[in-house]
């Protein structure tokens, strides 16, 4: 009965009807912006907006855009996961989802603008695209949309993402901790983000005052795979004497540390007795077995997504706030790949 009263209520306020007032509350598409925009102010005066913002969601129908190899678990995990997390947060309401693959850069905006315009469609979140010309067009759709592990240099949309700088001193930092002075990075700097995460590393560098020079102590490589880390580290070991070899190797994924660990096992050097591993970007399910088992820092890849359907209705019941910019942490687990370098051999080096 008091639902029934505030739709009458804002159907007073508002000029419409309250069979339109319930399409707005229920979240369909067969309404006029305006209709919308004032209704859902007018709900939020009367406190019926905290109470959807918990509850059922605004929307009809999502599409999710990112790069193509993010719909396949074995082309990428981390942005499988991530889709998995919106899935669930949106699997308890009556809505449904389309994906679109799309190119990091220079994607197709033809693609994009055809998919958005979709009358079913009144919800976007785009995974790891940088495209900024995306992100200028997103943001004239009168449609919600939430960036994932990207970012929006005019500041337009809503964003959620790892805090990749925090991410990369906390695992430095957890090295450094453990008296490794000697560090090898071994990452991908295609993206923003990967960049990101070794500016946080050499700012652990400089906070215990540990060298970091790039030719000595970064390998880097185009992508993220074991074949390709391993060429570029056993490519590296030829390149440096003996007495240059880290203490502790770094990663920026789980399949890198297994290339890292295969140029180690030619060497006869052992993970952890001999170097430390240590990756920056874990997932349980992308992990498999490794051993020893990887001291890492776990990225919150499935809440990524549950936050950016949140960070949505948040959008939806409050238009005109602020753009928000969430980023998430990470969490160290610390297990048997790194050790103090007291107990290693490295130590003979010196």
């Amino acid at each position: 009965m008091a639902g029934k009263l505030k739709m009458q209520q804002i159907s007073v306020m508002t000029g419409y009807s309250v069979s339109t007032v319930s399409r707005v509350l229920a979240g369909k598409l067969n309404t006029s912006p305006l209709a919308r925009q004032k209704i859902l102010r007018s709900a939020q005066d009367f406190g019926v907006l905290g109470e959807l913002i918990t509850g059922r969601l605004l929307i009809n129908g999502v599409i999710v855009f990112a790069p193509e190899r993010a719909f396949n678990s074995r082309d990428d995990i981390f942005y499988n996961e991530v889709i998995k997390g919106i899935v669930e947060a949106i699997s308890p309401h009556d809505i449904y989802i389309r994906y679109c693959g799309l190119e990091e850069q220079q994607a197709d905006l033809e693609l994009f603008l055809k998919k958005t315009s979709d009358s079913n469609i009144n919800a976007i979140i785009i995974i790891g695209v940088d495209d900024p010309t995306i992100h200028k067009l997103a943001a004239t759709l009168n449609k919600p949309c939430i960036l994932i592990n990207t970012s929006d240099r005019e500041m337009m949309l809503d964003n959620v993402s790892p805090d990749h700088r925090a991410i990369g001193f906390s695992a430095a930092r957890h090295l450094y901790q453990q008296g490794h002075r000697r560090l090898l990075c071994l990452t991908s700097l295609r993206r923003d983000t990967m960049v990101s995460r070794l500016e946080g590393i050499k700012e652990a560098a400089r906070y215990f005052h540990a060298p970091f020079d790039e030719s000595l102590n970064l390998v880097v490589t185009e992508g993220f795979g074991a074949v390709e880390s391993e060429a570029a580290v056993e490519s590296w070991f030829l390149q440096h004497p003996q007495e240059q070899w880290p203490s502790a190797i770094l990663c920026a994924g789980v399949f890198m540390a297994k290339g890292a660990q295969q140029v180690l096992k030619r060497r006869n050097l052992s993970v952890a007795q001999d170097v430390s591993l240590m990756v920056t970007d874990f997932s349980w399910t992308l992990s498999g077995p490794f051993s020893p088992a990887l001291s890492a820092i776990q990225v919150p890849c499935r809440e990524l997504g549950i936050e950016a359907v949140h960070l949505l209705q948040s959008r939806i019941t409050r238009p005109h706030a602020p753009v928000f910019n969430l980023m998430l942490q990470g969490r160290l687990l610390v297990r048997d790949s790194v050790v103090r370098t007291t107990r290693t051999m490295r130590q003979d080096y010196d």
